[in-house]
């Protein structure tokens, strides 16, 4: 079967890699390729709900492909090629995201204009927070006859996410409504309540565990929900021993390895929060309980 190569296929100053690594990553951008030459075509007349087992297919080749991509970039021998790999398949997957995020921009403004719809609405419709629906629609500048939210409307709050290390590995739990299915143990930091102070109350209060709060390994913006997350280091003070706190919001909890951790988020980490956990536990060979 005949393969194109990677410049071919858009994937310039690929043919000094190793041909495996190559190859993964030219199998990945042909496979985002597919996906956009499937979705590219579809209008409004149904045609989207016909073929939709056909993107999903190809979403699930490309997350697969990107997977193997990463596989084969981390089993390279450490050199400045493996460090160029790296550089070139984060900025391919940034690519790939940023369009997948402009595609979700259009659709939340285009569904806002023509059904007529509210903030909440769109953030139900689009499963994304109330916050990032107004901030994306708000970017694209509203005419004045449609809705705004109140200038007077309090912020949504900061959120800590606990970032508990032992000899057991991190904790993590499982969510029950699944966005996303897992998580490090995080929650609202309330007003007048430091970082550290709600790591150590959200932590207690969802999985039993007490800590002590360490620094604050990062903050950003969620890409996802909007919200103002700060990722705060901390470690057990009375054993290793957790349960499920709150059964409304997780439906487990459990220490995992950083390369559990990283496969049950997706590769998702947050790269200082990740970076962290390597330092702290051997570069993921701490073991389950």
């Amino acid at each position: 079967m005949h393969r194109e190569t990677p410049e071919a296929i858009g994937a310039p100053g690929l043919s000094g890699w190793h041909p495996a690594e190559a190859l993964l990553l030219s199998y990945f951008v042909t496979t985002v390729q597919g996906v956009n030459d499937i979705v590219n075509p579809l209008d409004d007349q149904g045609l989207y709900a016909s073929r939709m087992e056909d993107i999903e297919r190809q979403i699930d080749a490309a997350v697969a492909a990107s997977r193997a991509a990463l596989a084969g970039v981390r089993a390279m021998p450490g050199s400045q090629d493996r460090a160029g790999a790296a550089v070139r398949l984060s900025r391919e997957l940034r690519a790939v995201s940023d369009d997948a995020s402009a595609v979700l921009h259009e659709e939340a403004v285009r569904i806002y204009y023509a059904e007529k719809l509210s903030f909440g609405q769109v953030a139900k419709r689009l499963g994304i927070s109330k916050t990032l629906a107004h901030q994306i629609i708000t970017a694209r500048g509203l005419d004045t006859d449609l809705e705004t939210e109140p200038s007077t409307a309090p912020e949504p709050g900061p959120v800590v996410a606990a970032i508990v290390t032992s000899h057991l590995g991190v904790l993590v739990g499982k969510r029950q409504d699944g966005k996303p299915p897992w998580t490090f143990i995080a929650g609202k930091i309330e007003p007048g309540e430091s970082p550290a102070d709600a790591a150590v109350r959200e932590v207690k209060e969802e999985t039993g565990l007490r800590i002590e709060a360490g620094g604050v390994i990062g903050r950003r913006v969620h890409p996802a929900t909007g919200r103002t997350m700060v990722y705060m280091a901390a470690q057990p003070t009375h054993g290793t021993d957790v349960f499920i706190g709150d059964e409304e919001e997780l439906a487990e909890v459990r220490w995992a390895s950083l390369a559990e951790a990283d496969e049950l988020m997706n590769g998702m980490i947050f790269e200082p929060v990740q970076k962290y956990l390597k330092q702290a536990l051997g570069n993921g060979r701490a073991s389950r309980p």
